[in-house]
């Protein structure tokens, strides 16, 4: 091989290239950087939303307030709601929210908590020994990376406290109570997440390259619409043989699933639908294959895997971000097969993220119907263009 004939091949292929698509791919490479860099600004361990129950009965020098407002100076905990003792209810509350979702931990300081510090200073002090304060945390383990970030912040703002105050780092004992997710570590936390993304890679290309490959079977004999739902079904039906042997390799592997098996996999099954209806959409819109993967690789897969709450919670992604994290049905379907597995959630929580996949559904089979009609008209109105077999466009999915 001749070093000047290779020389010369390279230089003929980057004109090739220049100026449209190297602008493209710069273009689209900082956009992914720049989206990435964003999306862990806030990273997995700051701003966890927590609910606080101070039930302290000291007014003067209250330790556990100390400790609040030690934690609330730091970037790891977001306080959402503080009660004092004048709140009856406080403790039962703040658990609704843990329930409900609204935060990651309750931590609940007791009556005596600053009282009992001070009498185990005097029992040690008299050579005795007398059970330590404590406090307890409330929390949400389905999150592993969460809570363990919740507890390293309680026991480093208690060390803070104490060293400044009493200058002993001991009589404090952390209880901790799991309300969800006992057990769960990071390979349960990421099973959904990699499901998902399995299905959506699975449905989305092939969807997308059988319109663009025109190998469409359908075509020429029924509607636009017709072969849009046919699709979709066709997709959803394949989503449910994936998403039950996904579960069973899973089971297999003893993955945490304490909720209702059907959930997860009907939720799984309506994102492949979801996944075939925005390749089908992409499809109506892009000019040929190269388009087509410069718009799936670049502006759709990436951003769903940085921002669907794959590598991080929903909760770590700043709050600017997250209309662009709704925008991709992977985080309907991680989202709703999390709170099944993990936490045992059914169909009365569960039928938000259904109910949000089937009309994620509708609106881009709707576009892609728009978009494919609308392609009809024009080579219509072009006899230039010579005839083309896209079916009938008669009829709206």
């Amino acid at each position: 091989m001749r070093s000047n004939t290779i020389w010369q091949a390279s230089i003929e292929g980057l004109k090739g290239l220049w100026p449209k698509r190297i602008i493209a791919l710069v273009m689209v490479t900082s956009i992914i950087i720049v989206l990435f860099a964003l999306t862990f600004e806030k990273g997995p361990t700051q701003d966890i939303s927590i609910d606080v129950v101070n039930l302290d009965e000291s007014i003067e020098d209250s330790t556990a307030a100390s400790v609040v407002a030690t934690m609330s100076s730091g970037a790891t905990v977001h306080i959402v709601n503080s009660f004092g003792p004048s709140y009856g209810d406080a403790v039962q509350r703040s658990l609704d929210d843990l329930k409900a979702g609204k935060v990651e931990a309750v931590i609940v300081f007791g009556p005596n908590f600053t009282s009992d510090i001070q009498a185990w200073i005097l029992a040690a002090r008299s050579g005795t020994m007398i059970a330590p304060s404590s406090l307890t945390i409330y929390s949400d383990r389905s999150n592993p990376i969460a809570s363990a970030a919740v507890q390293a912040d309680v026991q480093r703002s208690l060390q803070a406290v104490l060293a400044t105050s009493y200058q002993i780092s001991s009589p404090v004992k952390v209880v901790q109570e799991i309300v969800y997710g006992d057990d769960t570590d990071m390979r349960d936390f990421m099973a959904p997440a990699i499901a998902g993304l399995l299905i959506f890679i699975l449905t989305l290309t092939p969807s997308l390259m059988a319109k663009l490959n025109a190998v469409d079977r359908c075509a020429g004999r029924y509607s636009i619409g017709e072969r849009l739902l046919a699709q979709c079904l066709s997709a959803f039906c394949i989503g449910i043989v994936l998403s039950a042997t996904i579960m069973l390799v899973l089971c297999a592997f003893g993955i945490r699933m304490v909720g209702d098996l059907s959930v997860s996999i009907i939720l799984l099954s309506s994102l492949a639908m979801a996944s075939a209806a925005l390749g089908q959409l992409i499809a109506s819109f892009a000019r040929g294959h190269r388009e087509a993967m410069m718009v799936v690789f670049p502006l759709i897969l990436y951003p769903a895997i940085l921002l669907s709450g794959i590598v991080l919670p929903l909760t770590s992604i700043p709050d600017y971000l997250l209309p662009i994290s709704y925008l991709f049905p992977l985080t309907y379907s991680i989202e709703g097969v999390r709170l099944s597995m993990l936490n045992g959630f059914g169909w009365d929580v569960c039928w938000v993220q259904a109910a949000a996949l089937l009309v994620y559904t509708m609106v881009c089979m709707t576009i892609a119907w728009w978009a494919e009609r609308r392609s009809i008209d024009d080579h219509a109105a072009s006899p230039d263009d010579g005839d083309i077999s896209e079916g009938r466009a008669d009829r709206a999915p």
